[in-house]
């Protein structure tokens, strides 16, 4: 669906993280043709993989439970900022592609995806300007963002003045929670906001609400916070003067993140209108999950016997690095570190481990206890039969800050032979 050809002519070579020192320059369309195996050693480690079983699991599974409850999706880009995978995930059924800054919204934008959802504030001239630049040079292109005060729209307002503006931007009232991130707190005021959007149908085009369940307070110690803002979001809208959405053609409920997806969909669903409702997830994770944050929520939510989320999607990211050091007893270090992966949402879980010529070896009882640049600290349990040159593979946790360290990625069969790459663009 998307315009790959230019991308898949990138030239790799061994200024690239994650190509051999040894290797001539290549086109990233040929990858195949090398026939490299990472556990042959064919590659330099540290090294993060992308698991094509697992990608395709993920894609499927949920492109079916979206179709099963008839919802909508555009999955968060700054996840992966990979066309290939934007591009998948299209295919897949995605109703468009959410970006979080005006720079991401030009990446993709740059590879042809013509619906965008800014699920941030537009702010400021440069970046109020370059969307108008991008609306008016294709009227294909349709665009939404996130507003959350009226200082907000009255900032896009004055970097409007001037411009040639040839369509309306749509937008999104954003609601909050106390405590939470961006989003208007009280229901008058975004009422207030709602009548001012729609005062001027030249600058700007009501379309719907806009929410994130993930940084609400309160969900340490469980889920229901979430349904709590659910419902305070259901009020704002059934308050909302019908005026307001006079002539849309649907009216956008956005919402859901990797982590409570399932509740903000069986909330939102529930909203009748006097005109027809798209509920619009936008998570961004399912599409390579994790072994961390992301697969702990997953299982929290199989758990609870009411949420009716009870599948499980399969973590797709690996990072293999060797063991470089043993330097006291029952502590390692391996040659990965902060650069080459996340350390923000947990640091990674080490699960399997490989000993050149020889083949896969018990991983022992192990954690990573610590990241510095370049170096992983392993606390080792004293029967653990490590050795240096041991490739140890470690799962992840938080795949938007894993993503950003790697601009190739190799995309692996289960017997690691590297059948693609994926590029990304942060």
């Amino acid at each position: 669906m998307l315009d790959l050809g230019p991308l898949r002519q990138t030239i790799l070579d061994r200024n690239t993280k994650g190509i051999p020192g040894t290797c001539t320059p290549f086109k990233l369309c040929d990858i195949a043709t090398k026939q490299w195996n990472v556990l042959r050693e064919d590659l330099p480690l540290p090294l993060m993989v992308l698991k094509r079983s697992s990608l395709d699991f993920n894609s499927d599974l949920f492109a079916n439970y979206l179709s099963e409850h008839d919802l909508s999706l555009a999955p968060h880009g700054k996840t992966t900022m990979s066309p290939q995978l934007f591009d998948e995930q299209l295919r897949h059924g995605a109703w468009g592609i959410t970006a979080a800054t005006v720079n991401q919204v030009q990446v993709m934008r740059q590879f042809g995806i013509n619906r965008i959802v800014l699920a941030n504030q537009l702010v400021g001239k440069a970046n109020v300007q370059s969307i108008v630049s991008e609306m008016n040079s294709d009227p294909n292109f349709e665009f939404f963002c996130f507003v959350d005060s009226i200082a907000q729209l009255e900032n896009i307002e004055r970097n409007l003045l001037g411009a040639n503006q040839t369509r309306p931007i749509g937008i999104l009232v954003e609601i909050g929670a106390v405590g939470g991130r961006t989003g208007i707190r009280e229901q008058d005021e975004a009422i207030a906001l709602i009548e001012k959007v729609s005062t001027d149908q030249s600058k700007f085009r009501f379309s719907g609400i806009g929410a994130f369940e993930g940084a609400i307070p309160g969900l340490n110690k469980s889920a229901d916070p979430v349904t709590t803002y659910a419902n305070q979001i259901l009020e704002v809208v059934q308050a909302i003067p019908q005026s307001c959405y006079a002539g849309l053609g649907e009216f956008i409920l956005t919402g859901g993140g990797s982590s409570y997806f399932d509740i903000i969909a069986e909330r939102f669903k529930s909203m009748e209108m006097s005109l027809p409702v798209r509920v619009l997830l936008r998570s961004g994770c399912y599409v390579t999950n994790d072994h961390g944050a992301y697969r702990s929520a997953q299982e929290e939510a199989r758990m609870d016997p009411d949420r009716h989320w009870h599948s499980q999607f399969r973590p797709a990211l690996e990072v293999w690095s060797y063991v470089q050091s043993m330097p006291e007893p029952e502590l390692a270090f391996l040659t990965m570190g902060k650069r080459d992966v996340p350390f923000d949402a947990g640091l990674p879980v080490p699960f399997k481990r490989f000993r050149p010529d020889v083949g896969f070896q018990d991983v022992g009882t192990c954690e990573i206890f610590n990241t510095n640049d370049q170096h992983a600290y392993v606390r080792l349990c004293a029967d653990t039969d490590w050795k240096v040159g041991d490739m140890i593979c470690s799962g992840i946790s938080h795949p938007c800050t894993a993503f950003d360290k790697w601009r190739f990625i190799p995309v692996v069969t289960d017997d690691y032979d590297v059948i693609d790459g994926v590029l990304t663009y942060f």
